[in-house]
């Protein structure tokens, strides 16, 4: 069957309406059932060598990148939270995306770096004019066009977008919105998961708000899959798309030579949502069991909230642990008392 076949779509017995849970907010972590942390995965010696040059690029003090793409000329050394998120499992995404090429992996994320600190992820001090917070694209998700919503049984969080329930003309604001909803689905991952699974939804909502179900521009379109390609590597851990009609076939049909290799092959196309996640994580709209009904002034509060206390959970342990370029995501987000995996620490396979 080729890539954008469509599939003969199973139907599964409704879920009981007694069996559904109510639900209005995201929740933190997976179910206890779904096993405990995978450990960090070991790395071949060659590759622990390219890994330790990496790192040693990045550990310099004397390194200083540009604040944005325009004033290349004005140089900061890393903040103590880049140094943060500039984790042990941050430098072997970009080498693995790099196909262990350590010149190209080190060009792309020094590019990264100088992204986040341009559309205000990374904050300077007395320079960064806007930062990129949930209340500068609040707009953009009251008719929850984006949720993060529940785990899959490999304990990766959920972020369902729904292209139906756009209630904003194109604007460079969607793709901050789409940036925002990507560093807080990444934030979601809890200790030992690094990937995140998105399900997309094309079905046309009509409801108060909601304007269009149309594609977007293919500029738009172009600038979200850079976000989530160059400047999210090795995130994705699997991509469900359902209710297609036929023109978003004819916009992802023009989008495919814009995918890479690794994402193409994480793409499922017109397979129900319930074929890959537990009913009990699943929203009822899809025969799941949460009874998600949005509502913003519930939802993207509490959200926020809970992206900036994980934020701080893993930043104060960064800060305990001695505050280093390398250090690993899996202490950083664990609750033990100990530092397991020091920055030099050698995980061989």
């Amino acid at each position: 069957m080729g890539l954008f076949s469509k599939r003969v779509k199973e139907q599964s017995p409704p879920v009981n309406k007694k069996d559904l849970i109510p639900c209005d907010k995201a929740f933190v972590g997976p179910p206890k059932h779904y096993g405990k942390p995978q450990l960090p995965p070991k790395v071949t010696k060659e590759h622990s060598q390219l890994y330790k040059s990496m790192l040693e690029y990045f550990q310099n003090d004397k390194l200083q990148l540009p604040i944005d793409t325009t004033h290349t000329e004005t140089l900061k050394p890393l903040t103590s939270k880049e140094k943060c998120w500039l984790s042990r499992e941050c430098l072997l995404r970009y080498l693995r995306a790099s196909k262990w090429d350590l010149d190209a992996a080190i060009k792309s994320l020094k590019s990264t770096l100088v992204w986040r600190r341009e559309v205000g992820l990374s904050l300077i001090d007395g320079i960064t004019a806007q930062p990129l917070t949930s209340n500068l694209v609040s707009v953009e998700n009251e008719t929850g066009k984006q949720n993060i919503l529940g785990f899959d049984i490999n304990r990766r969080p959920l972020l369902y977008m729904k292209n139906g329930r756009q209630n904003t003309e194109p604007s460079f604001r969607q793709v901050q919105h789409l940036i925002y909803m990507m560093e807080s689905v990444t934030t979601f991952t809890p200790q030992g998961v690094e990937n995140i699974t998105v399900l997309i939804d094309f079905k046309h909502y009509k409801e108060p708000g909601i304007i269009t179900d149309k594609m977007p521009p293919l500029s738009i379109a172009k600038l979200c899959l850079n976000v989530m390609q160059n400047h999210y590597p090795e995130r994705l851990g699997k991509c469900v798309l359902v209710n297609i009609p036929w023109f978003a076939w004819a916009f992802l049909k023009m989008m495919h030579p814009f995918l890479d290799p690794n994402t193409r092959q994480k793409t499922i196309f017109d397979e129900p949502f319930e074929n890959h996640i537990d009913a009990a994580q699943l929203q009822s709209l899809y025969n799941g069991k949460l009874d998600f009904s949005y509502n913003h002034e519930v939802y993207w509060a509490d959200l926020s909230e809970k992206v900036e206390s994980l934020k701080k959970y893993s930043y104060e342990r960064f800060l305990k642990f001695g505050g280093l370029v390398g250090l690993s995501e899996f202490d950083l987000k664990g609750d033990h008392q100990d530092l397991l995996y020091p920055v030099d620490y050698e995980n061989l396979s």
